[in-house]
């Protein structure tokens, strides 16, 4: 066996390998969703190893790139995400082998960090290779019993392509920013655009709230069916103010007996603005999606290990 960079004429093997080696019921597999994450994502193509057995691939692992931002600080990461062995060459340590090489590989070229968000299986191999626990993203949950009633009329959910697109969603991004005091996604309206209308496996809504052709708030969320039902998830928001916020929360009222939700969640870690909306969330969840990181180029990970230093979204998390 060797081991050989990923191409992308390398695609459809890797993706039919992911397919036979984890199944596609948690998430579909397709070459539209490989090239969004790995090829299309703005913060840069993703690192890729693959581990052949003469001409049949028995091996992937990629690194999806992403940078963090606090204050003017850009920290540059990687997040371990795709990862599969061929059912007949599981227990040969390829995994483990695949994923030291790009740990020696991204550290080379300067990358700070890895992270990822590990299931109760994966983590331990993740903390035996170095990755050291983080925390749990707190969710903060609204049950429909613990909210005012809302108006039957509702709304209309407005178009995320033109939100996306709005001449005011740059500056309002930079008041975010301005105002964040924790580590959060280095934001840029191409980002939001490649991760809520880009995206090939999930369909996402948009509430903008606009005052004299400016957005002052807006919010990103999607309908996610569960076992306790349609849960309306809020992935992302912004507010220019506390004013603004107040408008952005009681849409999202309206919106979520529109689209039949059951609750709505966020995360739970206290952001700048996004935070303001938890009036209309009652319940913490303390011990939503678990993350870890691991040193790479950076040499000091004190700020990093420690969530209370973190203000991710969920939509920072979810579907990697």
């Amino acid at each position: 066996m060797h081991v050989a960079i990923g191409r992308p004429e390398d695609t459809e093997a890797i993706v039919e390998l992911l397919k036979n080696s984890l199944g596609e019921s948690l998430m579909p597999k397709s070459s539209n969703y490989w090239n969004w994450k790995h090829i299309n994502n703005p913060f840069g193509k993703s690192p890729v190893l693959l581990s052949w057995d003469g001409t049949k691939l028995v091996g992937v692992r990629a690194f999806m790139r992403w940078n963090w931002q606090l204050a003017d600080k850009i920290y540059t990461s990687v997040r371990a995400v795709d990862t599969a062995t061929h059912p007949n060459y599981q227990g040969k340590g390829i995994f483990k082998k695949l994923t030291l090489a790009l740990v020696d590989e991204c550290t080379a070229a300067g990358v700070d960090f890895v992270f990822n968000t590990p299931n109760g299986q994966s983590k331990p191999g993740y903390l035996k290779m170095g990755w050291k626990e983080a925390g749990n993203l707190p969710i903060i949950v609204g049950l429909p019993a613990l909210i005012p009633e809302l108006s039957r009329s509702g709304g209309n959910v407005s178009d995320v392509k033109r939100l996306l697109s709005h001449p005011g969603l740059e500056k309002l991004i930079e008041i975010h920013v301005k105002k964040a005091d924790k580590i959060i996604t280095s934001l840029s309206p191409q980002y939001l655009r490649w991760r809520y209308l880009d995206v090939p496996v999930a369909s996402y809504h948009a509430i903008g709230v606009e005052e004299n052709e400016n957005l002052v708030a807006l919010a990103l969320f999607r309908l996610k069916a569960g076992r306790f039902g349609n849960e309306l998830r809020i992935t992302d928001s912004f507010t220019m103010d506390r004013r603004a916020a107040n408008k952005l929360g009681r849409e999202l009222k309206k919106f979520e007996r529109n689209l039949k939700a059951r609750f709505i969640t966020q995360s739970g870690l206290k952001a700048s603005d996004g935070h303001q909306l938890r009036r209309i969330l009652d319940i913490e969840i303390p011990r939503g999606p678990s993350v870890t990181v691991r040193s790479l180029a950076l040499s000091d990970l004190s700020d990093l290990v420690n969530f209370n230093n973190w203000s991710p979204s969920l939509g920072d998390l979810e579907l990697f």
